[in-house]
């Protein structure tokens, strides 16, 4: 008679050994009837339909019950930082389209609430994903201010949390083990902008004014600390930091007062709208110097759409080149376009590939519900990424302080565009 037995590896996987061969088969119950319909088991034909429908059963009981993953996402949809939720929107719905199936473990559910772009919010929305929705993980917030909020609660009570976007130094380090940053903080990107602005100058940038908004939480941690720090490492003086406040729209005062002290240099740390209209006045009263920007301009267009023609010959940094020619990248800028009618921006990419590596990491660790076990996976699976390739950022490393390591990309406005300042 011939010799065949089956051994169990895992719950899914099951090894055949027939005649000395040996047959890998992921399913127990394919392994049950091919050893139990075959003649030569020894077993009679009455026998071996009794066993195949105690095997039925024994598989029903056994194969676990998946349940969708669901994952919570924090983002502006109203408010003055409704721009950037309104391209992160566009990265979810092109997202979902094709990547919503998780395989074994279901499908991917994601839970969306508006932020507003308010700390006090975030906290509030945080709580209510992990206590109420009972979510596995949280993608976001957009901004500093609101992960600086939002990450304590959720290292708290052990939940992963991740912002695609949020650049202020040394929130995910205040907040380890379980929160993380996908994009790289200002420190490293507002000393690689500056080195470049200075060299690519006819003339040499000796002294600057620096303008920064003083209520935004990175803007104000760039203009009072990170871009100053940057500067100095150039060998370049700030004359004066001129602060205003999220939501304003008349800067002659300011750019008056810079006016006077006429430097070699202009830099600017602030969000597109308020970014725009302070271009906007500079152009205005004549000041023609080179200005620098900050990544809180974010590549985003409504920047060029506010400023007019004065944005024409600003640079700024942003880990998303929309020109390039990688062809993930190709693909997303005309997915994108196609469905939003919009280019997409810096915050489109980075939301993006945080929902890729997200995905990544559940289906690559076996994840399937909200348990402690899956949390602790998904949090291990961030921690320990080390050349993971995303989509559109291509290979992605996470540094022990939990946030992204890539090198950014310069972008200057020509003919009402961002391209690449090379």
């Amino acid at each position: 008679m011939r010799k065949r037995r089956t051994v169990v590896v895992n719950r899914n996987v099951f090894i055949v050994i027939h005649n000395n061969e040996v047959f890998a088969i992921d399913n127990v119950f394919v392994a049950a009837v091919a050893f139990l319909t075959s003649r030569d088991t020894g077993i009679g034909v009455g026998m071996r339909k009794t066993m195949i429908a105690i095997g039925l059963s024994a598989v029903a009981m056994a194969t676990p019950a998946y349940a969708d993953v669901q994952i919570g996402v924090l983002m502006p949809t109203s408010g003055f930082a409704a721009g950037f939720g309104l391209e992160e929107q566009g990265s979810i719905d092109l997202f979902m389209k094709s990547y919503a199936d998780l395989g074994p473990a279901g499908k991917l559910k994601l839970v969306i609430y508006d932020t507003r772009g308010e700390p006090a919010q975030a906290i509030s929305l945080t709580k209510k994903l992990i206590d109420s929705d009972k979510v596995t993980a949280i993608i976001g917030p957009y901004l500093s201010g609101e992960s600086e909020a939002a990450f304590p609660v959720a290292n708290r009570a052990a939940t992963p949390i991740v912002t695609p976007s949020s650049a202020k130094p040394g929130i995910a380090a205040a907040n380890r083990p379980w929160a993380f940053r996908f994009s790289s903080t200002t420190d490293k990107t507002d000393k690689a902008l500056i080195e470049h602005w200075t060299k690519k100058q006819p003339k040499p940038i000796k002294n600057v004014v620096l303008f920064y908004d003083g209520k935004d939480a990175v803007s104000s941690s760039d203009g009072k600390t990170v871009m100053p720090a940057a500067l100095k490492a150039a060998n370049v003086n700030v004359l004066d930091a001129i602060s205003f406040q999220t939501g304003d729209v008349d800067f002659s005062a300011q750019v008056t007062r810079a006016k006077a002290l006429n430097p070699d240099g202009i830099v600017v740390t602030a969000l597109f709208t308020e970014a725009g209209h302070l271009v906007s006045e500079l152009r205005k009263q004549g000041m023609t110097q080179p200005i620098a920007a900050g990544v809180e301009l974010s590549l985003d267009h409504k920047f060029i759409e506010i400023a007019g023609k004065a944005s024409e010959g600003v640079l700024t940094a942003a880990e998303f080149n929309r020109d390039s020619p990688k062809p993930t990248v190709v693909q997303f800028v005309k997915d994108y376009e196609a469905a939003t009618h919009h280019l997409p921006g810096n915050s489109s990419a980075l939301m993006y590939d945080t929902l890729f590596l997200m995905r990544h990491c559940i289906m690559s660790i076996g994840v399937v519900g909200n348990s402690e076990a899956d949390k602790a996976k998904i949090r291990d699976c961030w921690a320990n990424m080390n050349g993971v390739e995303a989509p559109i950022a291509g290979a992605v490393t996470i540094n022990k302080d939990g946030d992204g390591v890539r090198q950014p990309n310069f972008l200057v406005v020509r003919d009402g565009k961002f391209v690449v300042d090379p």
